[in-house]
């Protein structure tokens, strides 16, 4: 005997998240990317390497730029360790591999620079054939 009567048929716990089709991620990744493209907040270097771990050094390069609030660096293999200490105190820095990137981090981000390493990488991801 409950206070107040039993619940028969209550509530159940259950995930209410959906998947998007591979396909349509891939698309969302292209338009993302090439909305970047064409606002001219997409730079591209060889190699994201820094002299020192200084977090000033990032400083500096970040002010280079022209009307950035938000930076999303990509790197194409393992992040440096030297850029992660050195990118760790700015908030507004962003540093993640390209099996990372997804259209959410391009958009909460106003300039991305990547390497030419990460954009082969994601360039393959794109070319390659969706298996089931």
């Amino acid at each position: 005997q409950f206070r107040g009567g039993a619940t028969m048929h209550g509530p159940k716990p259950r995930s209410h998240a959906f998947k998007l089709q591979k396909k349509v991620r891939r698309l969302g990744l292209k338009i993302a990317l090439s909305a970047r493209t064409a606002e001219g907040k997409l730079c591209i270097f060889e190699d994201l390497e820094v002299p020192s771990h200084k977090t000033k050094n990032i400083v500096q390069y970040i002010k280079q730029m022209d009307d950035t609030k938000k930076v999303l660096l990509v790197d194409g293999g393992d992040i440096d360790k030297k850029l992660k200490l050195a990118t760790k105190n700015l908030h507004y820095v962003n540093v993640i591999p390209s099996i990372g990137l997804n259209v959410y981090s391009i958009l909460q981000h106003d300039t991305l620079v990547m390497t030419r390493e990460a954009i082969n990488r994601i360039v393959e991801r794109m070319h390659t054939p969706i298996s089931r």
